[in-house]
């Protein structure tokens, strides 16, 4: 059973201006989203920007916002195959037990100016 959606668009323009500020990336991303983004050099910042949307997919898919938590209690990296897989903790792992959440599909896209996700939470 479907229990949320979310989806969000960012400018990529906007978000390759924040993580010029270490304070923001920290903020923001984990230590291995960091070092996933950092590694696709020429489209780092695309892929910064595709995480920020999901993150807040996330949210609007839980439909409380960044009440409580932290946005890097919420990790989102490639699986094997490449599909992006989101990894809870803290607050937002709480929420989902308490919820019964069972699965979050996630979906990332990212143009040159654009990027965005859509988040499925399922009970």
């Amino acid at each position: 059973m479907v229990i949320g959606i979310g989806m969000d668009m960012v400018e990529v323009g906007r978000i390759k201006k924040a993580i010029v500020n270490d304070h923001f990336v920290k903020r923001v991303f984990t230590p291995a989203e960091i070092d996933y983004c950092q590694s696709r050099g020429q489209q780092a910042a695309q892929s910064f920007a595709a995480r920020f949307a999901a993150k807040e997919a996330i949210l609007k898919a839980f439909g409380t916002g960044l009440r409580g938590g932290k946005l890097t209690d919420l990790e989102i990296l490639p699986n094997e195959l490449g599909c992006p897989e989101v990894q809870l903790t803290g607050y937002f792992a709480e929420l989902a037990r308490k919820h019964e959440i069972k699965n979050i599909w996630l979906s990332l896209t990212h143009t040159k100016e654009y990027g965005a996700a859509q988040c499925v939470m399922e009970a």
